[in-house]
Order: C-alpha cells, then sequence, then structure tokens
C-alpha cells in the first residue's frame, strides 16, 4: 500500500546503534501502514483490557488498532530504562529535528503520534495533528497547535453550516476520550511485563493529555499574553 505521508524516528543511546523506526499513514486512509504478514502479540487483541469507551466490535476487529500499530514499531527496539539518555533525531520530508532527551520522553512523543495516526475511533480525529508532527512538544505547545486545529476544523465546517457554533467543546471532548484510552492502554502495557520506560512514555503522554484536559483555561490565559504582546 503506498504512504500518503511519513516520518522517521531515529532514537540513538549513548552506546549502542541507533533504533530506527519508520511511521508511514497509508493513502488509503486505514492509519498505519505495516507489513500484511505482521502477527500483533496477544497484548494487542481488542479483548485485552478495551477501552471502556470503545465502539469497535471484537467480532469485527482483532486487535486494538493503537496497541497494534506499537506492537509493529517496537518488535525489533532493545528495552530500555525510563531515564537513559538518548540522541532524539526526526525526519520528516521537509526538516529535520534533533534534541537529547530520556529515552521516556522520546518514547511518550512516538507514542502521541502513533496514536494520532492509529485507526481508533477516539484518535482519529487527531490524524491531522499527525501530520504536522511537532516531536517532544510541551504542554503550551499542544495546546496552541491542538487548539489551532479544533477552531479551524469548526471555522470549515461553519462555511458549510452557518449553524455551527465556533469554540473548542469538540476539542474538549476529544481530550476527555483521550484520557479513558491512556488509561487502558497504559493497563495493556503493564499486562505485557513491558519495560519501564515504554510505560513510562506512555505514562508522560497521559500527563500531557490531562494537562490539556484540565489546564486549558489556565493555557488560554498564557496564550492570551502571546497575542496581546503581538
Amino acid at each position: 500500500m503506498p504512504a500518503l505521508h511519513s516520518i522517521e524516528y531515529s532514537i540513538s543511546p549513548k552506546t549502542g546503534q541507533a533504533d530506527v523506526i519508520n511511521l508511514a499513514l497509508c493513502a488509503d486512509s486505514e492509519g498505519m501502514c505495516i507489513d500484511a504478514d505482521f502477527v500483533p502479540p496477544d497484548w494487542a487483541l481488542l479483548e485485552n483490557h478495551q477501552c471502556e469507551h470503545c465502539t469497535l466490535d471484537t467480532n469485527e476487529h482483532t486487535y486494538c488498532p493503537i496497541a497494534r500499530n506499537i506492537a509493529f514499531l517496537l518488535k525489533d527496539i532493545p528495552p530500555g530504562d525510563s531515564f537513559d539518555e538518548v540522541e532524539l533525531t526526526v525526519h520528516t520530508k521537509n526538516r529535520s529535528y534533533l534534541s537529547t532527551t530520556t529515552l521516556q520522553r522520546a518514547l511518550g512523543s512516538l507514542f502521541g503520534l502513533v496514536c494520532a495516526l492509529s485507526s481508533c475511533p477516539h484518535t482519529r480525529a487527531l490524524r491531522p495533528l499527525g501530520l504536522f508532527h511537532l516531536p517532544l512538544s510541551t504542554e503550551i505547545e499542544t495546546l496552541f497547535k491542538t487548539s489551532g486545529f479544533f477552531i479551524l476544523k469548526k471555522y470549515l465546517d461553519y462555511l458549510d453550516n452557518q449553524a455551527v457554533q465556533i469554540d473548542l467543546s469538540e476539542m474538549v471532548a476529544t481530550y476527555q476520550n483521550l484520557n479513558l484510552v491512556n488509561k487502558y492502554f497504559i493497563d495493556r502495557l503493564r499486562s505485557m511485563d513491558s519495560s519501564d520506560a515504554v510505560i513510562n512514555g506512555m505514562i508522560l503522554l497521559d500527563l500531557l493529555v490531562k494537562d490539556v484536559d484540565f489546564e486549558t483555561e489556565h493555557h488560554l490565559g498564557q496564550l492570551r499574553s502571546v497575542f496581546v504582546s503581538a
């Protein structure tokens, strides 16, 4: 299946060879491209710690879309410790990013991108954000991108229907759903006896989601000062 969009994550520990992870969004809009013959592990089964608000039917979907994609990307990646220092390089079509960070932060950033590019009903709305991925984004950067995205989405809907209200209600609902997705996914990762870096990477992503969800008004106040000073 041809790729519509691709991003490369390269995680280099202080000692050892870089682990290169290639993510590609399929042109058929079904989410990430993975090898047709890849058989996910049992921990990726949809019924394993399935989210309580999941709308997928286990009779139609054998695997959780996010779990399948993470299992595919990490299948050849050796485990590590959360606070291992790594060099993270992220290559996109138009630019590259380089940062010295911890393994858990690098994985948290990767997991956020995987969620956005997966066909989970609760993360699919974030796919455009995945196409404009900013690695290791902070809370305020995430809110700036996310709020701008949802306002633009509402405005485009408004152009087709003037009854549409331009606000952040859809963003708030999306992040409330993401809170549950992350909660159950952390339980899923714990069930696979994963390395602490993998689990803590998802926990960091969860904290970022919670921060955007519960601290929206506070951060919007911070963004207001940016516009006032412009």
